[in-house]
């Protein structure tokens, strides 16, 4: 046999591992039943049944989120909107499990219940989508009954998670990746792309970036529509 014959089949091997490789990879989180794309009012966003908490899909604003860490409420029918585009949402609850997750004593919230404020590197602004659907500012972006509203409190394990999952995303580099605050959410972190949602709380005295990073290096940028932002 010649020698070349000897690199081909080797090279051939090679490709099969690859090939069987990225077949067997288990995407991370968990697949949801596609809700739609339907651009709806606020009112619409509100009375809908979304298969997941947060929402994966289905009706929607016209409007959306832009990349960012926040620390405000964010509408929801604008968040899945940005799922839309491809967006990794990273959504999070600091009055779920945390003081028994991460070993940090508690300093208690103030009695008028004042939040603890992270620096947010990018403004909040919205971003008009589809403009020849004639699309206008959303209610529900100010409205606490549909927005995401908080869910930041003044402990120390609060501090510490807020501050791991802005560091994150500054090194993702923020692009289509948003992370905010989810009073609603019963898990400590819920993950959300377009039909797909990873939910949990941190390791015991860790931070799960690996899990994290995973995710969003899966499904970012792969929505059913492929927009520059």
């Amino acid at each position: 046999m010649k020698w070349w014959h000897g690199v081909g089949i080797v090279a051939l091997l090679g490709a099969g591992f690859w090939i069987y490789k990225a077949a067997t990879v288990v995407p991370p989180g968990v697949a949801m039943a596609d809700q739609g794309q339907e651009h709806v009012t606020p009112q619409a966003v509100a009375e809908f049944k979304y298969n997941s908490n947060p929402p994966t899909s289905g009706p929607h604003l016209p409007t959306w989120v832009k990349p960012g860490a926040y620390d405000t409420p964010q509408s929801e029918g604008e968040l899945i909107h940005s799922l839309e585009h491809g967006y990794v949402i990273i959504s999070y609850n600091c009055n779920v499990h945390l003081s028994k997750i991460f070993n940090f004593s508690a300093k208690g919230g103030s009695a008028d219940g004042r939040q603890f404020s992270i620096f947010n590197q990018f403004p909040i602004s919205k971003i008009y989508a589809h403009e020849e659907d004639g699309a206008t500012p959303s209610a529900d972006f100010i409205d606490p009954t549909i927005s995401t509203g908080s869910a930041i409190n003044e402990t120390d394990a609060c501090r510490a998670l807020v501050a791991q999952l802005q560091e994150l995303s500054e090194r993702k580099k923020l692009f289509k990746l948003v992370v905010v605050p989810r009073p609603q959410l019963d898990t400590t972190v819920a993950l959300t792309a377009w039909n797909h949602i990873d939910k949990f709380d941190p390791p015991a005295g860790g931070f799960d970036a690996k899990r994290i990073e995973a995710f969003i290096d899966y499904y970012r940028d792969h929505g059913p529509e492929k927009t520059m932002e």
